[in-house]
This record gives C-alpha cells, sequence and structure tokens, in this order.
C-alpha cells in the first residue's frame, strides 16, 4: 500500500497504542498510529488494510501538515513531540519517532484529530485504491464504515475516538459504495496473510483482556493455532506455568523455528520465577532472530535474573547490541544501566538511564543523569557525546 501511494515502506513508521478505544490515526511527521482496541475489534485483515490505506491517503495527500497545527494547540501533544525529537536525536534517525503517554491524551487527541469533509473524501477515495493495487478487498472498506455508521448520533462524551477522529457521513458510504461496484473482483485472501493476523489478535486478546474473557473467546474445542496461543497467554496470566508451558510447547513443536513462539515461552519462564531456563530458551530465539531488538532484550532480562558475574557480563553485551538496534527502547535501557552498574561501570549506568528519561519525556531526570554520566565518561568519547545530546534536546523539551 506504501509503494502504492509513492512512499518508501521504511519512511512510515507504525506504533501499536495499548488503548482499548477502537482509534487510528496519523500525527507527528509520517507516523502511523493504531489502537490495540481498534485491531481487536475489526474482523479480518482485510479490514485493517482498510484503515491503514484510508490513514495512507492521509499521509500521501499533504494533510499532515494541516492536522500537526491543530494538534499544537491539543493538551500535552507538545510534551508528545517533544520526547519524540529526543528519540530522534539519541537515534541518529530525523525521521524517527515514538509515543509517548498517547493514551492519555485522548481527550485532546479527540478534538484535534477531526478532519474535515474534503481530507476524509481523499483520503477514502486514494485509500480505495491503494488497497486494491496490495491485492485487498475494497469491501472492506465499507465493512469498516458500516461498524461505526451508527455512532455518529451518540454523544462525543461516549462516542468511539475512531467515529469522531474520522466523521462517516452517508454520502461518504454512498460514493464509496458507487466507485467499489465499479471495481474488479480482488483476488483471494492470502492464507499467510490471515494466518498472522489472527495469530496477532488472539496475541492481544490474550494480553489485554482477563484470562476468563480470553477462554471464553477461544474455548478449548477451539483447536486452531491463534486459539492455542490465546490460551496459553492466558492459563500464563491465571498464572497456570504448567498448562501454559503445555500449550507453548504444542506449538513449538508444530513450529519449532519459530522465533516468537520460543521468545515467549521465555516470558512464561522468566516471569514464573525460572530465570535460568528462561535465558535457555531466549538463547534458542535469538539464535532464529538474532537482530530482533525486543527479543535481545528478553535474553538480557533474563541473564540479568540469573544473578552470577558471567551472566551479567553476558546481559550486557546482549543488551548492548539490543540498545543499537533500538534506540528508543526504554525498557532495554532500563535493564542495559543495570547491568552497567551491576559491572561498575557507572558513567555507562548513568547514560544508559538519562536515554532512558529523555525517552520517556522526564526530561529534568534526563538532565540531571546525562549531567553524572559527562562528569564520569572522558570527555570527547562517544559516550560523553551522547550525554550531550540528551542535555541539550532535553533542556530543549523541557522549556
Amino acid at each position: 500500500m506504501l509503494r502504492a501511494a509513492g512512499l518508501g515502506p521504511g519512511s512510515v513508521h507504525i506504533y501499536i497504542l495499548n488503548d482499548r478505544e477502537p482509534n487510528a490515526f496519523v500525527a507527528g511527521g509520517s507516523n502511523l498510529f493504531i489502537n490495540t482496541g481498534l485491531v481487536t475489534r475489526l474482523k479480518t485483515v482485510d479490514q485493517l488494510r482498510a484503515v491503514m490505506a484510508h490513514e495512507i491517503g492521509h499521509i500521501a495527500g499533504g494533510h499532515l501538515t494541516r492536522r500537526d497545527q491543530a494538534l499544537g494547540g491539543a493538551r500535552g501533544i507538545a510534551a508528545i513531540g517533544a520526547a519524540a525529537a529526543v528519540a530522534a536525536a539519541l537515534a541518529g534517525a530525523p525521521e524517527a519517532s515514538l509515543a509517548v503517554a498517547a493514551s492519555s491524551q485522548n481527550a485532546a487527541l479527540r478534538s484535534a484529530l477531526a478532519h474535515s469533509r474534503a481530507e476524509e473524501a481523499a483520503a477514502d477515495q486514494a485509500g480505495l485504491r491503494y488497497l486494491a493495487a496490495a491485492g485487498g478487498d475494497p469491501e472492506a472498506t465499507l465493512e469498516v464504515l458500516r461498524l461505526f455508521r451508527g455512532q455518529e448520533a451518540l454523544l462525543s462524551s461516549s462516542q468511539d475516538a475512531y467515529t469522531l477522529t474520522h466523521p462517516l457521513w452517508s454520502e461518504r458510504i454512498a460514493l464509496l459504495e458507487d466507485r467499489i461496484a465499479k471495481m474488479p473482483d480482488p483476488p483471494p485472501t492470502d492464507p499467510a496473510d490471515a494466518y498472522w493476523h489472527g495469530r496477532m489478535v488472539a496475541k492481544f486478546k490474550g494480553f489485554l483482556n482477563t484470562p476468563g474473557q480470553t477462554l471464553k473467546s477461544y474455548p478449548a474445542s477451539d483447536t486452531s493455532e491463534a486459539a492455542t496461543l490465546a490460551r496459553s497467554v492466558a492459563y500464563h496470566r491465571e498464572p497456570s506455568l504448567k498448562r501454559a508451558l503445555a500449550s507453548i510447547d504444542a506449538l513449538i513443536a508444530a513450529r519449532p523455528d519459530d522465533p516468537y513462539y520460543h521468545e515467549l515461552k521465555g516470558q512464561f519462564l522468566l516471569e514464573a520465577g525460572q530465570a535460568s531456563a528462561a535465558a535457555q530458551e531466549y538463547r534458542r530465539a535469538v539464535a532464529l532472530a538474532p537482530r530482533d531488538s525486543l527479543i535481545l532484550g528478553g535474553l538480557g532480562r533474563a541473564l540479568l535474573n540469573v544473578g552470577d558475574p558471567s551472566a551479567t557480563r553476558e546481559a550486557a553485551e546482549i543488551l548492548r547490541r539490543a540498545e543499537a538496534a533500538d534506540r528508543a527502547n526504554p525498557d532495554v535501557l532500563r535493564d542495559l544501566a543495570l547491568a552497567e552498574a551491576r559491572l561498575g561501570n557507572e558513567g555507562q549506568a548513568a547514560l544508559a538511564t538519562s536515554e532512558r528519561f529523555a525517552i520517556e519525556g522526564r526530561f529534568n531526570d534526563a538532565i540531571r543523569f546525562a549531567t553524572r554520566a559527562s562528569r564520569m565518561l572522558p570527555e570527547g568519547s562517544p559516550g560523553w557525546n551522547r550525554a550531550q545530546d540528551v542535555i541539550t534536546m532535553a533542556t530543549r523539551a523541557a522549556r
């Protein structure tokens, strides 16, 4: 869809926000934000594609400049932009961005992201083209609109954010119905796309719903892979480690080369207090996905919990690799600071802590720890220079 819009696939950053509101929007440059509430509410991969295609239509249509101006007056949005700028500086890439506390600013976003009728119509038409070019079903666009259509009459205090930020007028639906009727039939949905979509939704529901809700949605009679995945997470959260491991082991037996199942088993074991066993499972995941920052971070965290000096040294090495792969991951920076401190590298520990605080929007704390790092690290060294970057960016952001 991005290629169809004339955009480089690496030029748009996609963020998933842990927010139950069914919403999606673009902001802060070429950044596409999708709430978990929308991912889990939509029924098919093509419905999700339709939402993303519409938002890509806003990016390709140049609507972001006007929208960012509107966001400038929204409560708390300036802090998000400041944290994004700090993350970009730390990552050494001007296009990098990070959503900070976006969910807490939902009320501001609702009013600031209301789009004009012309923009919505343009994004609708462009989104149809991009969706069709990518092999998606344009009819899914209508399915999404109809899903939220009845919400227009509701009061804004109880209305879904998706409706508020994407006004759904009847004439829009009529125009799309006419356009879609003239389009050729789409190809069948790729089974691989449907598989990964179902697996994604199952994992989200497993972690975000209560275990009882998950087990009701995915009963034992459902023997599909997605259902087994959802139940394994639900068992882990009950907690019932034995049942969780039995389920995840069944998934690993079916897909032994899937790094994400090994990673998930490592998480189950680590959170159950079995750090050594968790580290072994994370190692298998890293062997299958050696450049994945999140998996590397999991291995580093497990090794830190093993606790012996050799494990701490290995943890520091692994966490440095994770941090190099993703400079905007506060969890990795937190664990890296702990590893450096245990190894006696106080300057590096202070640097990692300052970068974590900067990314989290705690700018005064970031300045304090970056100043401490500057005093401990050799002047002119890479670490010293990074500390200076944090001080500069966080000072601007704090103002």
